[in-house]
């Protein structure tokens, strides 16, 4: 398998002509309301990883993943690396803990030293990536045998509550496909010259919310402030509670049947 090349590559869509825009003005909503990742799953990325003396989470965003970590890596470096400067400040403001270092990187250009990371993260944003161009930057700075995690938190497909969310964006984001995140993570890393122990962890679990926060979730993504520049947010909530009302319990609640996937890859 390592003599395959990985060809995929993101193509950056007429929507944004800055990737470090991409989540400006929706920082607040992203770290409040976003899902967080199944613990066990966490729990399972560690063992598999061993001793980690410097972890890097790419992509971090608000730092939801890289404060989830902090503390299962007591006295290790942590950073949380993010090109959009608006996440990365709310990151920091809500590091409470001020033990982790913040970084503005691209993950093509990480401003990090040669062989200098145990463990490198990418929760929610392999997708954005030039991905060759990233995954030569991982086999320069990870240790030889440091290990890459790419983990996303996925609605379960088929399901009701994701079935009505992905029409209402396919219906009023304009250029939205729910494809854009359907790319095999195993195989790439698998054909890398450079990797072994690609390994692929599943846990299924509900997320169970409000209406009110799932729209606060809604908020918090790219596409639906691609819906709102194109039609009024009064009118996009409505639409979506004739969308998810339907679905909700006799409590008001709606339950999301959702995934966390942690796929790994050993280097050098």
């Amino acid at each position: 398998m390592g003599a395959r090349q990985v060809t995929t590559k993101h193509i950056w869509s007429d929507r944004w002509s800055d990737p470090r825009e991409i989540f400006d003005g929706l920082t607040d909503d992203y770290d409040r309301y976003r899902p967080r990742y199944a613990q066990v799953s966490l729990d399972r990325m560690f063992k598999r990883t061993g001793s980690v003396r410097c972890v890097l989470d790419l992509g971090c965003g608000t730092g939801i993943l890289t404060r989830a970590m902090a503390p299962m890596v007591d006295g290790a470096t942590v950073i949380g690396a993010d090109p959009g400067s608006d996440m990365l400040d709310e990151a920091a403001r809500s590091d409470t803990t001020n033990n982790i270092a913040w970084l503005n990187c691209r993950a093509e250009q990480l401003a990090v030293a040669n062989d200098s990371l145990d463990l490198m993260t990418a929760a929610q944003a392999a997708h954005w990536f030039d991905r060759p161009a990233f995954y030569e930057e991982c086999t320069r700075t990870l240790r030889t045998g440091g290990t890459l995690a790419i983990l996303y938190n996925n609605r379960i497909r088929g399901e009701p509550i994701d079935e009505a969310h992905e029409g209402v964006l396919t219906k009023y984001s304009p250029g939205y496909t729910r494809e854009y995140r359907d790319f095999d993570v195993a195989m790439e890393l698998s054909c890398l010259p450079d990797t072994s122990n690609v390994l692929v962890d599943r846990e299924v679990w509900d997320w169970v919310l409000t209406f009110e926060e799932f729209i606060g979730y809604v908020r918090s993504t790219s596409h639906y402030k691609i819906a709102c520049l194109e039609r009024s947010e009064e009118d996009m909530l409505t639409i979506y509670a004739n969308a998810l009302g339907p679905l909700a319990q006799e409590d008001g609640t709606l339950h999301v049947p959702y995934e966390t996937i942690v796929t790994s890859a050993r280097f050098g």
